[in-house]
């Protein structure tokens, strides 16, 4: 159970957890915008289906808004909660933006690389860094260290009236 193994798979596994990440910021799941409620949807159909990729067991569930993602792994030790939400904020003004912003790209700047696009930060990219050094983990070492709750609801950016 080495450390260096996960990060290594990690770093292995960059091109394609990229394109995992560029795949979710592509889909306008815009929580406050009653026109984009089928995109929220899909948003959340597309984590499940990750999830389940990892090992997890993953459901979409209901809500009186958009629906929540909630996935389980069992394991030995302690149990740790996930939250992170994949609804993003409205783009809006689109003059502000150098590009389509569900067009996510990578850029060079003076920091280093970076992705583009509406949710990169917020946060669709830090939900996919926890799943993703998941899925690593249990590629080296075959399970996860302990049990995990997954939980990603689709209404923080407004105001999470369903959580």
């Amino acid at each position: 159970m080495s450390l260096k193994s996960v990060l290594d798979q990690i770093d292995n596994n960059l091109p394609a957890a990229t394109d995992r990440l560029l795949e979710l910021l592509r889909i306008p799941s815009v929580s406050t915008d009653p026109a984009f409620a089928a995109h929220c949807q899909t948003a959340a159909d597309w984590l499940v289906a990750d999830l389940q990729s990892i090992g997890a067991e993953a459901t979409k569930r209901d809500t009186p808004g958009h629906p929540m993602v909630v996935g389980h792994v069992e394991g030995e030790g302690p149990h740790i909660l996930f939250y992170g939400h994949y609804d993003v904020q409205p783009v809006d003004p689109l003059n502000l933006w150098d590009r389509d912003p569900f067009d996510p790209a990578i850029e060079e700047t003076p920091a280093g690389r970076v992705i583009r696009g509406r949710g990169s930060s917020d946060d669709k990219g830090q939900l996919m860094t926890f799943v993703e050094a998941c899925r690593a983990w249990r590629e080296v070492n075959g399970s996860l260290p302990c049990q995990i709750t997954f939980f990603f609801e689709g209404e923080e950016e407004s105001g999470s009236p369903s959580l």
